[in-house]
């Protein structure tokens, strides 16, 4: 088939994308999977495949935004998925701002974020749909994320901008110190389903947000304004993890970025100086336990100090770039 015939499928498929869009306006459905894609058009197939073969008879639409892969990847998904609603961005915007484009044109009663590395099981849609349905106070419900061996993966937070996370990890501290584990604070942003009116109530993510930290966030807003967080085990979902990120070092490095950007927007100025101190010790507490630990260990342990203090003079101009209530500016916290 040559490139004339493979342009006009491809037009033709788009229509028919946005054929389905105007029905939708038309006809609001009970569910909106919003999906954000950066040059992984091999997961995002899958991912889709899951979500199709598994949703059953659920009113949904699908949404895909693309964060400007400038790649084939739209003309891929289109043409094996025609009713796959494709949002272009033009320039990559990270997660928190490309979820919020999805959700202005979303027309589901509930949202149901999902990553493109993430591959839903069956039932798991529908169980977390009947759930949340079944309990008005769920402000956002999270599921069961799975190794791809079928071991369980971290799915939720008990800590976060909280410095009892960090003290944990001094290797002195604790050692003395038991360190209780308290309710669920956090859910991994791989796959979360929101009501959409709950949704829009908070305003969405902070789009100060690049990437990471911002489902933390919106889990804390949405707690602050009296909604609760669930944990629902009965879903389960497959995820690649860090299948659609990318660069380990470049990852780590926006990883602390934004955590210290949420310890800002949580904890005030005094608060965030005092992140940055405890880290430091940590980081010299635990300098001199490492004859004593493992090679895995001591790999970690050089990998994050590297791309902790290698952010140091980013780390200053948050306190002036930024307010610690949620923006949607221009600014954006972006290694």
């Amino acid at each position: 088939m040559n490139s004339t015939h493979l342009k006009c499928i491809y037009k033709a498929q788009r229509k028919a994308s946005k054929l389905v869009q105007a029905i939708a306006h038309i006809f609001n459905v009970k569910l909106s999977i919003i999906i954000v894609h950066y040059k992984t058009p091999a997961l995002l197939l899958h991912c889709l495949e899951c979500v199709t073969t598994t949703i059953g008879k659920i009113d949904h639409e699908i949404i895909v935004v693309d964060n400007h892969s400038e790649d084939n990847s739209e003309l891929l998904i289109v043409k094996q998925f025609p009713a796959t609603i494709w949002l272009q961005l033009a320039s990559n915007e990270g997660f928190g701002r490309a979820n919020n484009a999805g959700f202005k044109i979303a027309n589901g009663e509930y949202l149901l974020l999902l990553n493109a590395d993430a591959f839903v099981l069956a039932n798991s849609i529908s169980k977390s749909l009947n759930r949340i349905e079944q309990d008005p106070k769920i402000g956002i419900l999270g599921c069961m994320l799975l190794n791809e061996d079928g071991s369980t993966q971290k799915s939720t937070y008990s800590y976060f901008a909280d410095y009892a996370d960090i003290l944990k990890e001094n290797l002195l501290l604790s050692r003395l110190i038991a360190f209780n584990r308290s309710k669920v604070k956090g859910l991994m942003g791989a796959f979360i389903l929101i009501p959409k009116a709950k949704f829009q109530t908070i305003g969405g993510f902070d789009e100060d947000f690049f990437m990471y930290f911002e489902e933390l966030d919106l889990c804390r807003r949405m707690t602050e304004e009296g909604y609760k967080l669930e944990y629902f085990q009965e879903a389960k979902v497959i995820h690649a993890q860090g299948g659609s990120t990318g660069n380990g070092r470049w990852a780590g490095k926006q990883a602390f970025l934004s955590h210290a950007l949420l310890y800002y927007k949580m904890k005030g100025f005094m608060g965030y100086m005092l992140f940055h101190l405890l880290f430091i010790v940590n980081a010299a507490v635990n300098f001199l336990f490492l004859w004593r630990m493992n090679a895995r260990y001591r790999a970690n342990f050089y990998l994050n100090n590297t791309c902790y203090f290698s952010n140091y003079p980013r780390y200053f101009s948050i306190p002036f770039r930024f307010k610690r209530q949620p923006s949607s500016s221009a600014n954006m916290l972006m290694n």
